[in-house]
C-alpha cells in the first residue's frame, strides 16, 4: 500500500517531527503524573539557591505538567499546530532560563535543540498535511 503521489516527503517529515514533538511532551506528563507532588517538590528543591521564590517554582511546576500535556495533545492531533508551536516555544524560554539560573549550560543547549525543531516546524506549517487543521484554514498562515 504506497503512500498517494500527492504527498510529499516534506509532508510526511512534518508530520513526523511534529508526532515526535508532541509524543514527547506528552510522555513526559505521562511519566511525571504518578508522583507530581514529588516532582514540584523536587523542583522547587532544585531552585532553592536561585532568585526564584519556592512558591513560584511549586505552581510553575504545575503549570509546566498542564503545559506540556496540553501542547502534547495538540501537537499529536495536528490540531492548533501553529499555537502549540507558539506555546512550546514559549515554555522552552522559560525552561532554558530556569537552567540558566541553575548554571545547567548543558541541559540549556539541548533546550535549544528543541527549539530548533519548534522553528523549523513552526515555518514550514504548509507543509502540516495530516493534522486536524489541514482542513481549516483559520490556523494557517
Amino acid at each position: 500500500m504506497a503512500l498517494s503521489p500527492n504527498i510529499s516527503d516534506r509532508q510526511m517529515g512534518f508530520a513526523l517531527l511534529r508526532l515526535m514533538l508532541g509524543v514527547n511532551m506528552l510522555g513526559r506528563v505521562l511519566v511525571r503524573l504518578p508522583d507530581v507532588q514529588q516532582f514540584a517538590e523536587g523542583m522547587a528543591r532544585n531552585f532553592s539557591e536561585t532568585i526564584l521564590p519556592e512558591p513560584f517554582v511549586l505552581v510553575y511546576a504545575y503549570v509546566i505538567l498542564l503545559a506540556e500535556g496540553v501542547i502534547g495533545v495538540l501537537l499529536i492531533l495536528g490540531w492548533k499546530t501553529r499555537w502549540a508551536l507558539a506555546g512550546m516555544g514559549l515554555l522552552l524560554v522559560s525552561l532554558a532560563f530556569g537552567q540558566i539560573l541553575l548554571q545547567n549550560y548543558g541541559t540549556v543547549a539541548n533546550i535549544l535543540i528543541y527549539a530548533i525543531a519548534v522553528y523549523l516546524l513552526l515555518t514550514n506549517t504548509e507543509y502540516d498535511h495530516f493534522g486536524i487543521d489541514r482542513g481549516f484554514s483559520v490556523d494557517r498562515k
